[in-house]
């Protein structure tokens, strides 16, 4: 079995960008999913030479998977490696048991990863032996250049990417820590103000604070009640006042008209008994 391509399985971006850096150098061709269910949809469309599989993942994890592809007939040939840091007999064991061909440790060294793919990697029985190398072109020769350069562009970008993925989980890492010491400064400064508030919400220290405001409150509104009662007590006396007088006009307009008319009576009266005393006086003379 000639390997020519694999598949890496590792929720780990850098894992997974190191060991393709491996493989490429031995002229092997890496695709790489990052979970268990992700690479049994891969598996569904394509059928790599070899499957290097992560064991702890979110979701299924690699010893689940890889018995998974073991009862498909359509990938139980697939070898599986075991890609993992978990060491010792008994994993080992128990990674064969559910399927897994060999186990491969992490981090993996370019040694490790080329022995496994040794291990895999049969040459082709009519492979023919040449006595003589063939004849190379100068457009083979440019050719081999460009692809040995584009393999090396291709493996400083995973180097970097991989020290830059390294570089920002430290980052990440160190602002975790970072934003939990200001939350903690932040909570300790937090309970100190409300202990501050606390002491100035007392009924006595808020009487001892709005001490003056409330004086300066009550003379004020004192100062307007006293106003408001002797408006009303003047405004109640203008209108008894008022009231007298048109009282008074009226009874002094009643005992005028009294007056004229006793006035009028004693006049009648007067000329009557004028009247009368004519007549006696005539009468006895």
């Amino acid at each position: 079995m000639t390997i020519k391509n694999a598949l890496v399985v590792d929720d780990s971006k850098s894992a997974r960008m190191m060991l393709q850096r491996l493989l490429s150098k031995i002229n092997v061709q890496a695709e790489a999913v990052d979970s268990a269910e992700a690479a049994l949809t891969f598996l569904e469309s394509s059928q790599p030479d070899v499957i290097f599989m992560d064991h702890m993942m979110p979701g299924m994890d690699g010893l689940a998977a890889t018995q998974l592809i073991k009862s498909n007939p359509r990938t139980a040939t697939i070898p599986t490696i075991m890609y993992t840091s978990k060491e010792g007999r008994e994993y080992q064991e128990m990674a064969l048991s559910h399927g897994a061909h060999a186990v491969l440790a992490k981090p993996a060294s370019h040694e490790a990863v080329m022995a496994v793919i040794q291990a895999l990697d049969e040459p082709a029985a009519n492979d023919e032996q040449k006595s003589q190398p063939p004849e190379i072109t100068q457009s083979e020769v440019e050719a081999l250049v460009q692809k040995h350069l584009r393999n090396a562009i291709a493996e400083a970008k995973a180097e970097i990417s991989a020290g830059l993925d390294a570089t920002t989980q430290q980052l990440q890492t160190h602002q975790t820590h970072q934003l939990d010491v200001i939350q903690a400064r932040m909570h300790q400064q937090q309970e100190r103000w409300q202990l501050e508030v606390n002491k100035t919400l007392t009924e006595q220290a808020l009487f001892q604070k709005t001490r003056m405001m409330n004086q300066r409150l009550a003379v004020s509104v004192a100062d307007k009640l006293i106003k408001k009662n002797a408006d009303d007590l003047i405004a109640i006396m203008n209108t008894r006042q008022k009231e007298l007088e048109a009282t008074l006009a009226a009874t002094r307009s009643e005992l005028q008209k009294a007056l004229q008319k006793t006035a009028v009576q004693a006049a009648s009266a007067g000329a009557a008994v004028g009247a009368l005393a004519g007549i006696a006086a005539a009468f006895f003379l």
